[in-house]
């Protein structure tokens, strides 16, 4: 006869028991939160909450219509976040003057990444130019549905999300960034 070894038998009795004691299905109810990613042709909720930075003046989504915008949710202690500024300097300086606008929506992680200060010493140390707005209370992280850092949309100049990447764009991780180039060139040229 096959007899389980003690271990396991009593490790299945003491889960058998736990089983007893829990209340039955319906009597336990779970908060459930529904996030949704704004989705390809949406036009997305108005940034909220800061301060901004590198702006004398927060701006809106509305306001830079016309205007290409690369929405960056990251924050500056995540090392795939910090490694894909060198590629949105790049993208800064090359398409800026064509209609590019980047906006940095910096998320934290942990309590570390909340001071202003904090954030504004990051801004100048990694050579970020573009405006930035502080999420702290994660209002943008939820309305927009974003799950991970970073993650980028490129919005159109209507107004509308148009290509979404999540995950860090490098010379490390270089395989999105001839994508993502191609699409902000097709938007910069659409008029």
């Amino acid at each position: 006869m096959n007899r389980l070894p003690i271990p396991t038998t009593l490790a299945t009795l003491a889960a058998a028991a736990l089983l007893t004691l829990a209340p039955p299905a319906q009597a336990v109810t779970a908060r459930t939160v529904t996030v949704t990613s704004v989705a390809t042709g949406q036009t997305p909720p108005e940034l909220t909450g800061g301060p901004w930075l590198n702006t004398p003046a927060p701006l809106t989504l509305a306001g830079l219509k016309g205007r290409v915008v690369l929405v960056n949710f990251w924050v500056y202690s995540c090392i795939n976040c910090h490694n894909s500024l060198p590629t949105l300097r790049g993208w800064y300086g090359q398409y800026r003057a064509q209609g590019l606008e980047i906006v940095g929506v910096h998320t934290p992680e942990f309590e570390s990444d909340k001071p202003t200060a904090s954030v504004q010493a990051a801004l100048k140390e990694d050579r970020v130019t573009w405006p930035v707005v502080q999420d702290n209370a994660r209002t943008n992280w939820r309305a927009w549905g974003i799950r991970a850092w970073p993650t980028f949309l490129l919005i159109d100049r209507q107004g509308r999300v148009r290509y979404t990447h999540r995950g860090e764009i490098s010379t490390r991780f270089p395989q999105a960034i001839p994508g993502l180039d191609a699409q902000i060139r097709a938007l910069l040229a659409e008029k």
